[in-house]
């Protein structure tokens, strides 16, 4: 899902944030300028930051964002299919992340640590 998101944030740069300014404001996408920029910026840096899995529950909070917004404005007229099933399909897969977290091979797990059991020493009585 990182890669997707990333590759897709990667182009809306490489085209040109005009022609995606435009795009936007061809959607009706209010302040279409800033909203280019925030939402290329959060695929792109938000798709990095889940490939090495670093804030994985906050970017995952932002992608949601970003793709309610796109079904909202864009996709919503299309219908399910061939219009905005893959946005739900991502929607599920962040949503799962949002809950669960990062878990193996993330970059999370060197920045937070668990709470550490106490050790305990149990007493038995012999009578």
């Amino acid at each position: 899902m990182g890669v997707i998101f990333f590759v897709h944030g990667l182009t809306k740069f490489q085209e040109g944030i005009n022609e995606t300014v435009t795009r936007f404001a061809e959607y009706g996408i209010p302040y279409a300028q800033y909203a280019a920029y925030g939402v290329g910026g959060i695929e792109l840096i938000g798709g990095f930051f889940l490939i090495i899995g670093f804030s994985v529950r906050f970017v995952s909070a932002l992608l949601i964002a970003v793709m309610v917004g796109a079904i909202v404005k864009v996709k919503l007229e299309a219908g399910f299919l061939n219009g905005y099933e893959f946005n739900v399909a991502l929607i599920a897969m962040a949503s799962y992340l949002l809950v669960a977290g990062s878990r193996l091979l993330a970059l999370d797990k060197l920045f937070t640590s668990e709470p550490k059991k106490k050790a305990r020493i149990e007493f038995k009585r012999s009578y």
